[in-house]
């Protein structure tokens, strides 16, 4: 059986779909607030790098793994509407990150997860 042109083309634009909704989904959405937030383990198992968002203020990070972070002065801040892939570069930063808002208002931060090889 052949398929005719429009009934490739309906394929093609399902595929296209699917495709870009996999690639939209973020592994992880956490709302950071007054109190410090850590990345889920659950979701960050395996991760060698991930690339994230900052939505609705700004926030506070450390990575060290041992400094809270606050909203008044400890931390380093990013700003929010944004994309960072240059700060969780390693699975140790994914697992030392931790988070606090820079002000009254709450943040929301996107996270997608890299996994597998990395290839530089």
């Amino acid at each position: 059986m052949k398929l005719k042109k429009w009934e490739w083309l309906i394929i093609a634009g399902v595929l296209a779909i699917c495709f870009g909704i996999a690639w939209a989904l973020e592994d992880e959405k956490i709302t950071v607030s007054f109190t410090t937030k850590t990345l889920t383990a659950a979701n960050y198992s395996g991760a060698l790098s991930a690339i994230f968002s900052v939505e609705g203020n700004d926030i506070k990070i450390t990575l060290d793994g041992v400094t809270i972070p606050t909203s008044g002065g400890t931390g380093i801040i990013v700003k929010k509407d944004a994309v960072y892939s240059n700060i969780l570069t390693s699975k140790t930063a994914i697992e030392n990150f931790k988070a606090v808002r820079a002000s009254g208002t709450d943040a929301t931060i996107n996270i997608s997860y890299q996994r597998g090889t990395r290839i530089q």
